[in-house]
C-alpha cells in the first residue's frame, strides 16, 4: 500500500473508502462462512496428510475452535490413538506460516492455542505429532477462519508503507467518546502493521482510568498499568495473572512504572497538599500534587517511597518551577534505567530530563528546565512537554521531543520529534547528535513515544492529534540517518466524528519475538 500522506483528507474520500470496507467486509462474511463448515475434520486424512507412521500415535479427530471471547484466538483440539506432543503448522498466503510451541507434555487429548492471527482471515493448519527421534509427522491438515475485530479496532482506517524491521509492534489503542465512554485495547502488530493479537481492557471504560505504559515480560506475559489504580498481568489468552491493586493511602500510580529483576516494582506515584503561595503572589490554599518513585514488594505487598523531589528542591521557589497553570509540580511520565543501574525520568511540567543514582539518594543531573546543569549552544536543541527517556548505549539522551519549535523564518510553529542528545560533562552542553521528524512535519501536543531499537533504528509514535477528523495517528520507524522505513497511520472514520470519537495510542513499543511461543516459518508479504 501507497502510505497517505498525513495532512488533511476530503471526508467524502473517506466516505468512499469506508463503503469499499463495508462491502468487503460483507463479502469476506460469507466467503468466511462457507469456510467454517470446513474447519472440523474428523479424520486425519485429506490433502498433504503425511503417511502412516507405525511409530507415531495417529490423529483419530482433529477440530478448531475460535475463541468466543477473541476471534484472533483458535484453539485446535487434537485426539490421538496414544499419548504424544503434538504441534500445529498453520498458515496464509499472505499472513505467513507459523508453527506452534510444541505442547509441553505427552497426552491423548490436546487444546492448542493457535494466535499471532489476522482478522477476518482463512488459515489452513496442520497437525504434526512428535515421534521418538523428536520430529514432527504431520498426518492431518485443516482450515479455520478468524473472527472479526471488536469496537473501534473494527471501524479504524489504517493504511501502511515499508516493512518494519522488528517481528511484531505492540502498542495501546484508546478512543474516547463524548459521553465519557472509553474504549481501550492493547494490540500486537505484524511487521507489515496488521493487527495479530488484540485485548480489550474492558474493565477500564471510563475517563476515570486509562490504560498507562506497558510491558513485554520475559515469560510471555504481558503487563500494564491503569492510571491512578493498578498494575495487572495478564497471559497471552486474556487471562488475568495478577493484579496490584495500590491502596489509597499511598502515593496512586500514573504513567509508568519499572518491573525489576529481583520482581519488584517501581512506580512512579502522587500525594497532594496545599501550601502557601501568597509570597509569590499566589493563593494562600495552593493545591499541587508532588511526583514520587515508589517501590513496591508482590512478596510481602509493601510499598515504600523511595524519592521523593522534595528532599531535594523547594517546590514554593518560583526558580524550580514554571508558572502554576496546573496544579502538578513535575508531572514524571517515564522511568527507565541507566547502564549503571541508575534512572532517568521524565518530569513533563518543567520540561526537564533528570539522572537519579542507583539509591535514590542523589539527583547527578539535570537537563532542561529550570535549574538545568547544561547549556545548549544551539537554542532549537531545546525539548518541551517530552516523553519516554532513556539512556542510550553511547550515553546518550533520547526523549519524544513534543513542542520543538520551528525557526521564526519557518513560520515558528511547534512540530513533534523524536531527539537525541551528547551530553559533555566537561563543558556542560547538551547538543542534538540525532533527530527524526516526517515530511510533512507532525505535531503530537501529549502522549507518545520514542525507543531506539536493537538494529539502531527507532520507533517513534506520534500518539495524538490535534485534528482527529482528518489528521491521523501515526507510527514510524526511522534508521539512524533520519530515514523513514516504515509507517503506520490510523484515523477514526468520519461515522465516528457523531459521537466525537478520538483516537489516541500512548505508546508503541518493540513486541517480543513471539505471542505464544510460536515460530515464523514464512514471513507475511503485503498484497
Amino acid at each position: 500500500m501507497n502510505c497517505f500522506t498525513p495532512s488533511p483528507h476530503p471526508r467524502d474520500s473517506w466516505n468512499s473508502r469506508l463503503s469499499k470496507a463495508v462491502a468487503a467486509a460483507i463479502a469476506a462474511t460469507i466467503a468466511l462462512l462457507a469456510l467454517s463448515a470446513a474447519c472440523s475434520n474428523s479424520e486425519p486424512s485429506g490433502e498433504g496428510a503425511g503417511a502412516p507412521d507405525p511409530d507415531v500415535p495417529s490423529v483419530t479427530s482433529h477440530s478448531a475452535r475460535v475463541d468466543e471471547g477473541n476471534g484472533q484466538i483458535v484453539f485446535v483440539r487434537v485426539v490421538l490413538s496414544a499419548p504424544a506432543r503434538v504441534a500445529v503448522e498453520y498458515e496464509n498466503e499472505y499472513a505467513g506460516k507459523f508453527r506452534t510451541a510444541l505442547s509441553e507434555t505427552a497426552a491423548a487429548e490436546h487444546a492448542i492455542p493457535v494466535v499471532r492471527l489476522r482478522a477476518d482471515t482463512a488459515y489452513q493448519y496442520a497437525v504434526g505429532v512428535e515421534n521418538g527421534g523428536g520430529e514432527l509427522v504431520y498426518q492431518a491438515r485443516g482450515e479455520f477462519a478468524t473472527g472479526g475485530l471488536p469496537g473501534a479496532l473494527a471501524t479504524m482506517l489504517s493504511e501502511t508503507s515499508g516493512e518494519s524491521s522488528l517481528d511484531l509492534i505492540f502498542s495501546d489503542y484508546k478512543v474516547h467518546f463524548l459521553d465519557g465512554r472509553r474504549e481501550q485495547y492493547i494490540v500486537m502488530m505484524d511487521a507489515l502493521g496488521r493487527i495479530v493479537w488484540h485485548y480489550a481492557s474492558d474493565k477500564e471504560s471510563t475517563a476515570a482510568s486509562s490504560l498507562g505504559a506497558a510491558r513485554a515480560m520475559p515469560n510471555g506475559d504481558l503487563m500494564y498499568m491503569v492510571k491512578w489504580t493498578c498494575m495487572r498481568r495478564i497471559t497471552p489468552l486474556g487471562d488475568t495473572v495478577s493484579e496490584i491493586v495500590i491502596p489509597p493511602e499511598n502515593d496512586r500510580p500514573h504513567h509508568d512504572f519499572l518491573p525489576l529483576e529481583d520482581g519488584r516494582l517501581l512506580y512512579p506515584g502522587i500525594y497532594r497538599f496545599a501550601f502557601d503561595n501568597s509570597a509569590n503572589g499566589g493563593d494562600a490554599e495552593t493545591r499541587v500534587q508532588v511526583d514520587t518513585i515508589n517501590l513496591y514488594d508482590p512478596a510481602t505487598g509493601e510499598i515504600e517511597r523511595v524519592w521523593d523531589p522534595m528532599d531535594f528542591w523547594d517546590m514554593r521557589d518560583p526558580s524550580q518551577r514554571r508558572p502554576w497553570t496546573r496544579s502538578d509540580w513535575l508531572h514524571m511520565n517515564s522511568l527507565s534505567k541507566t547502564a549503571d543501574g541508575g534512572y532517568i525520568a521524565s518530569l513533563l511540567s518543567i520540561d526537564q530530563v533528570v539522572s537519579l543514582s542507583p539509591d535514590f539518594k542523589t539527583v547527578r543531573w539535570r537537563l532542561g528546565g529550570p535549574g538545568g546543569d547544561f547549556d545548549f549552544p544551539d537554542p532549537a536543541d531545546r525539548f518541551a512537554r517530552q516523553h519516554t527517556a532513556s539512556e542510550l548505549p553511547n550515553g546518550n539522551i533520547l526523549v519524544f521531543d513534543n513542542q520543538a519549535r520551528l525557526p521564526e523564518e519557518e513560520g515558528g510553529g511547534a512540530y513533534s520529534r523524536a531527539l537525541e542528545l551528547r551530553l559533555d560533562f566537561e563543558s556542560g552542553t547538551a547538543v542534538k547528535a540525532w533527530e527524526f521528524s516526517p515530511e510533512p512535519r507532525m505535531y503530537s501536543a501529549a502522549i507518545s513515544s520514542a525507543y531506539r531499537l536493537d538494529n539502531g533504528n527507532t520507533l517513534v509514535n506520534f500518539g495524538h492529534s490535534e485534528d482527529f477528523a482528518s489528521i491521523p495517528i501515526a507510527i514510524i520507524e526511522a534508521d539512524a540517518q533520519g530515514r523513514e522505513v516504515f509507517r503506520l497511520v490510523s484515523i477514526d472514520p468520519p461515522t465516528a466524528a457523531a459521537s466525537r470519537a478520538t483516537p489516541r495510542r500512548y505508546r508503541a513499543y518493540a513486541g517480543p519475538k513471539s505471542i505464544m511461543g510460536e515460530t515464523m516459518l514464512r514471513a507475511p508479504k503485503p498484497r
